[in-house]
This record gives structure tokens, C-alpha cells and sequence, in this order.
């Protein structure tokens, strides 16, 4: 490491830090509850590390939010290397194959537990306040815009497609994956269990998808 580059390193160790402390207090005790001065503490920086990277508590989550959506992407695009064999497949895939394909790439952040948690609690204070409605939209639109390429090479790989704007195929799947997540956490099942759900999310992914052709 170059002496020019220590400081952008060590200010990049810095975010990182505190975004790690936000969430880990998010998830404790709640978004609304936790102060800034908890995030330095837990991550043991003054308040002003923390305002040298971010200007508010709303811009720390749209900052997670990012950070949660680069990683999910990479984890999806990283999965598609894995499946190449059997996208190529000359066989093609059959419907069950296919939904459980789709799914898995659909499934968006939302399947993780402790995310699911956060992000709820942070739609709910969206609605009281504009502007971190506008935060969630904004990011929401993104993440979708990235999940459609993924999505769309998977689609073309196994030679189907979308029959409605890729996009709005995205949300729908997308919504519904995240509100069978949140049933199976009400219900007291593990985070990762949408097995009562999923037939319907099965017919869900064949409807919205037809074969090339």
C-alpha cells in the first residue's frame, strides 16, 4: 500500500466500521432508537469520524442500503457463473428447475433476517417523513434497475423471458418474496423458510415468464 493511498484506506476502514455498528445496533434495539453517539461508541470513533463520512442518520442507512444491495448483486452474479452448466443445459430447464432458478435471484435482500427487521422499521419512518421516503424509492429503483440485468441474463441463458416489463416482473417477484419472508418470521419459522409459499410464488414465476420463440 502506497503512503498516498493510506489515507483513502483508512477512511474507507472507517465507513466500514460504522456502517458494521449501525447495523449491528439497528438490529438490537431498532433504527429510531439508536443515536449517532451509539453508532461512534460501538464502533470506537468520536462524532467526529462519524460526520466526516456521513452527514446524517439518514444518509448512514441509504449508505447500508447501498451496501447491502452491492452485495446481494455480487453474491447473484457469482451464482451465475455457478449454474452456467446448467443454464447451457441442451435440455433446457424444466418449470420446477426454472422457479427455483428465479426465485433465487428474485429473492432480494429481503430473505436475511436481520435485514428484513431493519428495512421494515425504516418503510415505516419513510412514511412519516419525505425525505427518507425518498431515499427508500430512490434505492428501491436501483436495485431493481441491477436485479433485471442479473435476472434477465438468467432468463435468456435457460430461453425465457419476461411477458411484462422486465422491471415491473422484478417488483412483483421481488414483493412477494419479501412479504412470504416476513409471514414465515411471523409464523416463527426459520428466516430462510418460504416453503408454505412457495407454490404460489411457483405459478408466479411461470406466469410472468414464457419460452423464447
Amino acid at each position: 500500500m502506497s503512503v498516498a493511498n493510506a489515507p483513502t484506506r483508512r477512511r474507507e476502514a472507517t465507513r466500514e466500521r460504522l456502517l458494521d455498528a449501525a447495523f449491528e445496533l439497528y438490529a438490537e434495539q431498532g433504527v429510531h432508537a439508536t443515536s449517532v453517539e451509539q453508532v461512534c461508541e460501538r464502533a470506537g470513533f468520536t462524532r467526529g469520524a462519524f460526520y466526516s463520512n456521513f452527514s446524517t442518520k439518514e444518509e448512514l442507512f441509504a449508505a447500508l442500503m447501498d451496501r447491502q444491495s452491492t452485495r446481494y448483486l455480487d453474491a447473484l452474479n457469482d451464482r451465475i457463473d455457478e449454474l452456467a452448466p446448467v443454464l447451457a443445459s441442451s435440455s433446457g430447464l424444466d418449470d420446477e428447475a426454472l422457479t427455483e432458478i428465479v426465485l433465487q435471484f428474485a429473492a432480494s435482500p429481503f430473505h436475511d433476517r436481520t435485514w428484513a427487521l431493519i428495512s421494515v422499521e425504516f418503510r415505516l419512518l419513510a412514511l412519516r417523513d419525505p425525505r427518507l421516503a425518498r431515499i427508500v424509492l430512490d434505492r428501491d429503483e436501483a436495485f431493481e434497475v441491477s436485479l433485471v440485468e442479473v435476472v434477465d441474463q438468467v432468463l435468456l441463458r435457460a430461453r425465457r423471458r419476461f411477458v411484462m416489463d422486465a422491471q415491473a416482473a422484478i417488483h412483483i417477484l421481488a414483493t412477494a418474496y419479501a412479504d412470504a419472508c416476513q409471514t414465515a418470521m411471523l409464523t416463527g419459522a426459520t428466516s430462510s423458510s418460504v416453503d408454505f409459499a412457495r407454490p404460489a410464488l411457483a405459478r408466479l414465476v411461470l406466469a410472468l415468464t414464457a419460452p423464447l420463440d
